[in-house]
C-alpha cells in the first residue's frame, strides 16, 4: 500500500511519562515526509470529539491516539463507522492494547507501522452501549480503578495500582456478583470480561482469544476469600487463570450486572461508573494499524 502521508495525532498531556518517545515518532514521521498534526486533549471526553471532528474532515490517513487505554478508548470512540484507521502511540501506565498487538518499542518502528502498517479490523465491546477495545472488571478491579488518585497515579505510575489492590484486598476483594449471561444467571465474586489474551500489562488472561475476531470471552472468579484472590492474582503473573477449577470461563454475547448496586466497575483501565450494567458484544468494527 501507499505510504500514509497526513497522520493526525490527539495527545493526552496527562498521560504517562514517555513523551519524549513521542517526540522521537514525530521527528521519523516527519523525516519520512508525513505531514504530522498534534492536538491537545483538555478533559475527559475530549479526545471522542477531536477524533470524530478529524475523522469527518476526510483529511487524515491515519488518526493516532498518544496516551494509554483510556485514551485509546475514547478515540477509537470518536471513529467507529469512520473509514480512517487508528494508529496508537502507547504513552500510558499499563498499555494493555500495544502488547495485545505486538507494537515494537523503538521509534523508527512505530513510524514505519504507522506511516505503512496494515489497517486490520478489530473486534470491540460495549458497556451502557459505549466501547471497549480490551476488557471491563466488575467487583476487585473496578474497585481497584475507582479507589486511585489521580494525583498518584500520573507521580507513582504502576505503583498507585499496587497501593490501590493491597487497600482493596485488605477491605476484602469479593463481592457476591449477579450476573445474566446469554439467559443464564451466574453469581461470582469477580468477574472479567476481555475481548482480547492480556490483562494489565504483559499477562495473558484469555489465551484463546484474539482481538481481530469478534467474540468476548467472561471469567467468573468464585472463591471469595483473600486467600484465593491471592492465588487468582499469582495464577494471572502465571498465565495459568483458565486452569484453576473455581474460575469459570465462558463465551458470551450479551452481559446484564444487576448488582450488588453501586459496584464498581472499570474499562480499559478507567473507571466507568458502577452497577447495574450491561455488557455486549460489539456490533461495530473497527480499524487499526498494526505492525506488518
Amino acid at each position: 500500500m501507499a505510504l500514509r502521508r497526513f497522520i493526525h495525532i490527539i495527545l493526552n498531556p496527562a498521560a504517562g511519562r514517555r513523551k519524549r518517545h513521542l517526540l522521537d515518532d514525530v521527528e521519523r514521521l516527519r523525516a519520512a515526509g508525513a505531514d504530522v498534526t498534534i492536538e491537545l486533549t483538555e478533559a475527559a471526553g475530549h479526545a471522542t470529539q477531536l477524533a470524530r471532528a478529524a475523522a469527518r474532515a476526510g483529511q487524515a490517513d491515519v488518526i493516532v491516539a498518544a496516551g494509554g487505554d483510556g485514551t485509546i478508548n475514547e478515540v477509537a470512540r470518536g471513529l467507529l463507522g469512520q473509514g480512517v484507521p487508528l494508529g496508537i502511540v502507547p504513552l500510558g501506565t499499563a498499555n494493555v492494547l500495544a502488547i495485545e498487538i505486538g507494537l515494537p518499542q523503538r521509534a523508527e518502528d512505530v513510524a514505519s507501522m504507522l506511516l505503512g502498517g496494515p489497517a486490520e479490523l478489530i473486534g470491540t465491546g460495549l458497556v451502557q452501549n459505549e466501547i471497549f477495545l480490551m476488557m471491563a472488571g466488575i467487583g476487585f478491579d473496578g474497585e481497584i480503578v475507582h479507589g486511585i488518585d489521580p494525583k498518584l497515579k500520573r507521580l507513582w505510575g504502576k505503583a498507585a495500582f499496587i497501593w490501590s489492590g493491597l487497600r482493596t484486598w485488605m477491605r476484602g476483594p469479593a463481592h457476591d456478583i449477579r450476573l445474566v449471561v446469554d439467559g443464564r444467571e451466574k453469581r461470582a465474586a469477580w468477574a472479567i470480561v476481555t475481548n482480547g489474551r492480556h490483562y494489565a500489562g504483559p499477562f495473558v488472561l484469555a489465551p484463546d482469544a484474539d482481538i481481530t475476531h469478534p467474540g468476548l470471552t467472561l471469567l467468573l472468579f468464585k472463591k471469595p476469600s483473600r486467600f484465593a484472590f491471592a492465588v487468582y492474582l499469582a495464577a494471572l503473573g502465571l498465565g495459568i487463570v483458565q486452569r484453576l477449577p473455581s474460575v469459570e470461563v465462558l463465551p458470551a454475547r450479551r452481559i446484564d450486572v444487576p448488582g450488588p448496586e453501586g459496584l464498581a466497575v472499570e474499562v480499559d483501565g478507567d473507571d466507568r461508573g458502577f452497577l447495574p450494567q450491561t455488557i455486549e458484544r460489539g456490533t461495530q468494527f473497527l480499524r487499526m494499524v498494526v505492525p506488518g
